[in-house]
């Protein structure tokens, strides 16, 4: 929770440099940046307190030197010299999220038991984006549940359909009624 909000504030940063093109740009550089976070050999180098933040700034600086980007260049040496290289997944998740929000795009799941044909679910999540005034796309995903859970990321959205639920629902306005 605390490198969230802490990349919230250098994302900001770059959001306030950069327009919304070169922001989708820097998104996918980042998010390719963060995969070789995943790798736990680069994960020893980052977290090694025996190598010197420049030779770690100056690794990450070599992994975007194609770019040519004296802007992100500054950027990840800022990241270096506060010690918060390790925030770089963190700034690509947060800097991701932001750019939905800007041009109200959002992903979410949907869970069923049962298969969806995407016809259907495409439906749903176009349903779903004209109530929220954005433009939702959906992956179906197999579940155990006995009905259907949609989340979507970005709008804190999580619908639920569960036949026990309603069931219950049914029993309880029948008894009210009796």
């Amino acid at each position: 929770m605390k490198h969230e909000m802490i990349a919230k504030r250098y994302v900001q940063s770059l959001m306030d440099l950069l327009d919304t093109p070169s922001l989708d740009n820097v998104s996918e550089l980042f998010n390719v940046i963060s995969t070789a976070f995943d790798d736990t050999k680069f994960l020893q180098i980052m977290n090694s307190n025996d190598i010197a933040v420049d030779l770690k700034t100056s690794l990450i600086l070599e992994m975007v030197k194609s770019v040519k980007s004296q802007e992100i260049n500054n950027f990840i040496k800022l990241l270096g010299e506060n010690g918060r290289l390790s925030l770089i997944p963190a700034v690509a998740k947060e800097l991701k999220r932001e750019i939905a929000s800007i041009k109200r795009v959002y992903n979410g799941r949907i869970y069923a038991v049962s298969a969806m044909d995407q016809a259907s679910i495409d439906t749903i999540a176009t349903d779903l984006g004209k109530k929220m005034g954005a433009t939702i796309s959906l992956q179906y995903l197999t579940s155990d549940t006995d009905g259907v859970r949609v989340e979507v990321d970005g709008l804190n959205i999580e619908i639920d359909f569960s036949k026990s639920r309603l069931n219950a629902q049914i029993i309880e306005h029948i008894l009210k009624a009796i």
